[in-house]
C-alpha cells in the first residue's frame, strides 16, 4: 500500500503540476508542499487538507484514510465537530441520511452517493481570517486564526472557498470596513475584478486589480486613497471576491 507522501506526489505529477502550483492553490510555499511529499504532514490542518484534495482534485477522505495518523486525529474530529454544531433537527436529518447510505450500501455494495436523489444541505468553508496588513493569510505555516465551519449550501455562493473580513475602509462604499466576503481561491483574475492579493513583506489587502506586463496596480473604492502599483514577482493573488 502506498504512503500517503508517495500518493500525494504521484497525483500532483500525475495532473502536471509543479510544487508551486500546488501551492498557490491551497496557499502556502512550495516548501510546505515539498514537506508534505516527504511525510511530514502531521500538524497539516483541516482547512489544508481541504483545499489540497481540491487542488489535487481527490478526496479529503483520500489523505485522512491514507495515513492512519491523520484518520485518527483528524477524520472522526472532524466529522464530530461538525455534527455537534448542528441544530437537534439538522443532526436527526444527518442521521436519517447515514440511515440511508448504509442501506445503499448494503443493498448495493457501493459506497457511492447518488446525488440526484439526496444532495447534503450542508458543506464546509473556510472561515476565520482577515485582509488586515501585516497579518497574512497565506505563508509557510498554519494559520491560527483559520477556521473550518459548516454553512447551509443555500447561504453561500456556490464555488465560494472562503469567508473572511474586510478590514480597514480603502474599499468602501463597495466592501464596508467589517464585512464578510466570499472568496474563490484562484490564482490569477481578469483585470478590473476585485480580489485578496498577498504582498511580499506587507500582507493581504483586498484591491481592484489590473495586471501589466511586469507590474500589478491595485485601485482602491475608496478615493481618498491612492493606486499603488508592485513589481509582479511581489504580488501573489490568494482569491477573488464573489
Amino acid at each position: 500500500m502506498s504512503t500517503l507522501s508517495d500518493f500525494l506526489k504521484q497525483k500532483r505529477l500525475n495532473m502536471g503540476l509543479t510544487l508551486e502550483e500546488v501551492g498557490k492553490k491551497v496557499g502556502v510555499g512550495k516548501s510546505t508542499v515539498r514537506k508534505w511529499e516527504n511525510g511530514l504532514i502531521e500538524n497539516m490542518g483541516r482547512d489544508k487538507i481541504v483545499l489540497l484534495s481540491k487542488a489535487l482534485d481527490i478526496s479529503p477522505l483520500d489523505i485522512l484514510e491514507i495515513d492512519t495518523s491523520l484518520e485518527d486525529s483528524k477524520s472522526s474530529h472532524l466529522l464530530l465537530d461538525m455534527f455537534n454544531v448542528l441544530s437537534s433537527e439538522r443532526q436527526d436529518e444527518v442521521l436519517s441520511f447515514t440511515k440511508q447510505q448504509l442501506n445503499k450500501q448494503n443493498s448495493n455494495n457501493t459506497n457511492e452517493i447518488n446525488e440526484d436523489i439526496f444532495e447534503f444541505p450542508q458543506r464546509t468553508i473556510i472561515s476565520g481570517r482577515s485582509t488586515a496588513a501585516g497579518a497574512p493569510i497565506d505563508g509557510e505555516y498554519e494559520d491560527s486564526n483559520a477556521n473550518v465551519s459548516v454553512v447551509d449550501r443555500a447561504e453561500i455562493p456556490r464555488n465560494a472557498d472562503e469567508i473572511l473580513t474586510i478590514a480597514g475602509d480603502s474599499m468602501e462604499p463597495r466592501l464596508h470596513k467589517g464585512q464578510q466576503a466570499f472568496i474563490h481561491h484562484q490564482p490569477t483574475v481578469e483585470n478590473g475584478e476585485i480580489a485578496i492579493i498577498s504582498i511580499e513583506d506587507i500582507g493581504v489587502t483586498c484591491k481592484f486589480v489590473y495586471i501589466g506586463e511586469d507590474k500589478i496596480r491595485l485601485v482602491s473604492a475608496n478615493d481618498k486613497y491612492d493606486d499603488i502599483i508592485y513589481p509582479i514577482e511581489e504580488i501573489r493573488i490568494i482569491g477573488k471576491v464573489l
